[in-house]
Formats: structure tokens, C-alpha cells, sequence
């Protein structure tokens, strides 16, 4: 039995397949195109999926879109009752948008004999986060920019399904206050939101958090936006108005202007507001049946928010899954409609590496103008690669499936030694080519992340940031931001990146690795290996890993 999952039409489309109720295939379209967070119907995605599982819509049980098209299109139809004489435009651009979303899903499912399950878009967040969690009970709180109608929302989760609940309406957004700050910044909403996450470490908020704090507000249950200085429900381009410019004083960043303090302190005000309306909606939830709480919704990639929860909220238990954005939706539908059929037959799986696997094999043959040459034995070749690590060489490092989600998490990855000092401004100039106040995240091994770093549990998926235990802040500067902390992914063991790390930490005494994910700026991870190989041409990466072979450049 096959149920086939799809997001599209936003941002970060996917697929994904569950076989007999276990998920097997999660992927998103822009690794297939190539284009940065990929809105179009995942039709690469699909044809992967339906070629390498030797199936057709024929043999499809049920297809499972990640929203209600017609409560959406009910949104855009009250929006414009709304605001059509102040902005006729944009009214008319956003009905006509809808609409063609509407008939391209049609379009694109003709093949599809059977009945199409849309799972409401904040309940398909919920049950995704839900049910890959261990949790036998939970609330889920979701936040993202808007779905059909609602911005945020809680459930109440057990086995038996999610009782939902709404917080906030459009146009009243926590994801999109966010995101309109992010583009007042000058980085690309719906992008470059971890580039203002990113930049807040280097300012103070104190400077402009008043100015911030009456823009939005969590009160009395209900999530409250100034809509006077926003405009994103008249506007498809200018989601602020001339009025936040002067509430704020401050000019909006052109995209190539220079960043300055003003700016780092800007983002470090909207960066702290969004914690605190979040620790708001989060106190909320305290006394409603569980100690637990998941996370979905674009917004739980806000890493330095969810570390803080953490270490700060009275849930005992976060969990955060491995794609919480839209992307993951497509999983959550399946669950939805899985569970609601009783036909989940377990927990979903925790395994990040979903995607794609490529015979390494058949692409070494068209290698030109490198060396290369393969070690067969495996402790041989993970005792090489650390070696190198140590000696300073920066790695790509390319195995098995490619991960589902965001982060690069050991598959498609870059590598390097955390302790060398001019290893971050090196890699960020010469080899990922973007700006040089961006991070790097280190790798570290589950039984030893508490000797440095300040973590409450395990963090599998990169997804918070934790303080550096303060003796160890100098030692490994090229993971650690201006303010003392880190990006973590915890690595179990009986995984290669475990036993590359044990490797690396005999020769130098840290079992940390810098990782970041294998690409160059604006470019998406690479995911077949000649994406590996013609990224390690064109960059100043010392030696690129592809399964069991070493590639060198010709001297």
C-alpha cells in the first residue's frame, strides 16, 4: 500500500512516499532543480520516487496535499473584501494566483484516479512533529507565516490523533513579522531569515527593542500585529510601509549595502521580540495535559529561540523535527490521513537521510583532470580522513542518501578542523563564497556534547543553539558565534560521522567537527556526485570524499 505526499506552491515543495505506513522517501524539489527553496509542484520529485519504486498513480492509495486549497482560497476571497480599494493590484494578483494554484494541482494529479485527502496546513505540521516524536502525549505548537487561514495553533496530541486549536489569524503573523524583517535588513524573506538569526549575535537589542515590542504582541490568547506599519495582505512585493520607517528611524538595508552596527542591532531587537511573544504563546500552553512539546512550522528553525526554550520553558520534554517547515508537510498530511484510517503502523521514522541515493561507481568513470583513488578497507579510510581533517585540509564529504530537511547532517557535508583559528573566514571567503559574519556548526559526538557544550538533550538535527562551555570558546572559535555559542548536532553512535569523530578526537583531543552543508552560496546542496565533483573543482576545497574514494586536484 502506497500513500504519496505533496507540498507545493509556496515554498520548499516536496514529496514524499509511505509504503505499507512506514515513510521511506522524503525529499525536497529545489535538490532536483537546483533552485533555492523550489515553490513549483514537485514534479522531479515525483518521477524520482515513481522510477526507483517501480510504481505509478496506479498503484497509489490516496495522494495527500499538505493544505485545504478552498479554506485557502477562502482567506485570499476575504482578504480582498478587505482591502480591494486599497489595493485593487494586488487583490486581483492574489485571486488569480489562488486560483491557478488550484487548477495546476488539479493539472498535475490527472493522472490520479482516486480521491485527493488535503490535510489542513497547521495540522499537518502538527502531526508531523507529533508522530516522529517518542512522545505517547504532547502539545504541538505550530508557527509559520500563514497557512489557509491561521498563523498559529496548538493541538493536543495522542496516538489517537490531534485535537487542534487556532491562536492567530491572517494577517496577524509571527512567521511573517519575521520574515518582513528580514527583508527590512536587506536579506530575501522566506531565505534569509537564519541570515538575521545569524546577525542578531553581533548587535544589542536594547537600542531599538521598545521601538520593536509595540509591533507584536501575544495578549489575552490572541496574536496581535501592527498592520498601520505592515502590509503584506496589500502587497505582494513591499511587505512594510513608509510608517515603520519612521518608527523606526532607521533606513531599510539595500541588499549590497554595507552592514553595519546599526543593523546588528536592529536584527538583535527583532530577534528578541520574537523569543519573547514566543515565551508568551509558550506560557500559554503550560497547563493543558502534557509536560511535552513539539515544534513545527517554519518558524522552529529559529535556532537560537529554540535553545532557549530548552534551557528556559517549563515543558520537560521539545522536540523539534529533522524538516519543520513546509517541506516536512507533505510527511504530516500522510500522517494525517494514515492515522486518521488507523493504518500508521508505527511511530515515523527518525532517520534524516531520505532522499536519493546515486551509484558512485558509474560516475567515477567520468572523472577528468583529478586524481583519485579508493581505499577499500574502513577503518583505513576513516583514519585517513580525520588525519587530513587534523592536518588542516578542508573536506567534502559526500555518502549514501541525502538528507531531507535544511541541514547538512553527515552526507553532504563539508569538514573541517573547528580548532584551526582562520578556518571559519577561510571556508566562508574562499570556498562557500557568502558573508563573512555566518557560522558553522560543530559535529559532536552524543557522549561527550556536555564536557563543552551546555545542552539539556540530545540535538540530532542542528536545530538549536546552546552556550560553548566558556574553557572551550577559544579552542574552537571557527564553530563558535561572537556571543559564546554554538549550532550543535549531536552524533550517535555506530554511524561513520561517530566513528570519524572518535577518529579525530585521538588526534586531537576534540571529538568535534566542523560541518557545514556542501554548496556555495545561493546554490543548493549538491546531490548527485558529479553536483560533488564539479562543486570541488570550483572551489578552494582540499579533497572531496565520494563513498569509499579520495579525489585530489592535479598540482
Amino acid at each position: 500500500m502506497y500513500v504519496l505526499g505533496i507540498s507545493s506552491f509556496y515554498h520548499d515543495s516536496s514529496a514524499c512516499l509511505f509504503k505499507d505506513g512506514e515513510l521511506v522517501f522524503a525529499c525536497e524539489e529545489e535538490k532536483f532543480t537546483g533552485i533555492k527553496h523550489d515553490s513549483s509542484f514537485p514534479i522531479n520529485t515525483i518521477e524520482h520516487i515513481f522510477s526507483h519504486y517501480s510504481i505509478t498513480y496506479d498503484d497509489i492509495e490516496m495522494v495527500c496535499y499538505y493544505e485545504d486549497l478552498n479554506l485557502k482560497l477562502k482567506r485570499v476571497l476575504d482578504n480582498i473584501k478587505k482591502n480591494f480599494f486599497i489595493s485593487p493590484k494586488y487583490s486581483l494578483k492574489s485571486l488569480v494566483k489562488i486560483l491557478k494554484n488550484i487548477s495546476d494541482v488539479n493539472k498535475h494529479l490527472r493522472p490520479f484516479k482516486g480521491r485527493v485527502f488535503y490535510s489542513e496546513h497547521h495540522l499537518a505540521h502538527q502531526y508531523y512533529s507529533f508522530f516522529t516524536s517518542d512522545f505517547e502525549r504532547a502539545i504541538c505548537l505550530s508557527i509559520d507565516g500563514v497557512g489557509e487561514i491561521d498563523t498559529l495553533s496548538f493541538g493536543l496530541a495522542d496516538d489517537d490523533g490531534i485535537e487542534y486549536h487556532d491562536l492567530g489569524k491572517y494577517p496577524h503573523s509571527l512567521g511573517l513579522y519575521y520574515s518582513t524583517m528580514t527583508s527590512y535588513l536587506g536579506f530575501k524573506p522566506n531565505e534569509g531569515e537564519y541570515k538575521l538569526m545569524g546577525l542578531a549575535s553581533y548587535g544589542d537589542p536594547q537600542e531599538n527593542i521598545e521601538k520593536i515590542r509595540s509591533l507584536i504582541e501575544f495578549k489575552d490568547g490572541e496574536l496581535i500585529c501592527d498592520m498601520n506599519v505592515f502590509c503584506w495582505d496589500k502587497s505582494e512585493k513591499l511587505m512594510f510601509n513608509e510608517k515603520l520607517i519612521e518608527h523606526l528611524g532607521i533606513s531599510p538595508r539595500l541588499t549590497e549595502e554595507e552592514i553595519t552596527t546599526i543593523h546588528q542591532n536592529l536584527a538583535a531587537a527583532v530577534q528578541l521580540r520574537y523569543e519573547e511573544v514566543l515565551f508568551d504563546i509558550i506560557k500559554s500552553l503550560k497547563n493543558l495535559g502534557s509536560n511535552n512539546l513539539c515544534l513545527g512550522g517554519g518558524s522552529a528553525y529559529n535556532g537560537t529561540a529554540n535553545g532557549k526554550i530548552v534551557s528556559n520553558s517549563d515543558f520537560e520534554k521539545i522536540w523539534i523535527p529533522v524538516a519543520p517547515s513546509d517541506a516536512g508537510s507533505c510527511v504530516g498530511a500522510c500522517i494525517h490521513y494514515l492515522v486518521q484510517n488507523k493504518k500508521l503502523n508505527k511511530r515515523v521514522t527518525k532517520n534524516p537521510f531520505l532522499g536519493p541515493k546515486y551509484d558512485v561507481e558509474f560516475y567515477m568513470g567520468h572523472i577528468k583532470n583529478l586524481n583519485f583513488f579508493e581505499i577499500h578497507d574502513y577503518n583505513t579510510l576513516i583514519k585517513y580522513v580525520a588525519k587530513k581533517i587534523h592536518e588542516g585540509k578542508v573536506v567534502g564529504w559526500y555518502r549514501d542518501r541525502i538528507e531531507f530537511g535544511a541541514r547538512a547532517l553527515g552526507h553532504r557535508s563539508i569538514l573541517a578542523d573547528p580548532t584551526v583559528p582562520d578556518m571559519k573566514s577561510r571556508i566562508n571567503k574562499l570556498i562557500k563564497k557568502r558573508e563573512g559574519f555566518r557560522p558553522f556548526a560543530p559535529m559532536v559526538t552524543k557522549e561527550k556534547q556536555n564536557k563543552f557544550f551546555h545542552t539539556i538533550d540530545d540535538v540530532p538535527y542542528m536545530n538549536q543553539i546552546v552556550k560553548v562551555r566558556e574553557e572551550f570558546a577559544d579552542k574552537l572559535s571557527a564553530v563558535v558565534h561572537v556571543d559564546g555559542t554554538s549550532r550543535i548536532q549531536t552524533v550517535y553512535e555506530n554511524t561513520v560521522i561517530h566513528d570519524l569523530l572518535i577518529e579525530f578526537e585521538k588526534l586531537s583531543g576534540y571529538p568535534i567537527i566542523l560541518n557545514t552543508s556542501f554548496n556555495v552560496k545561493d546554490k543548493t546542496m549538491v546531490l548527485t556526485p558529479y553536483d560533488a565533483i564539479e562543486t570541488f573543482k570550483d572551489t578552494d576545497l582540499d579533497l572531496l570524499v565520494l563513498d569509499n574514494y579520495i579525489i585530489h586536484k592535479i598540482l
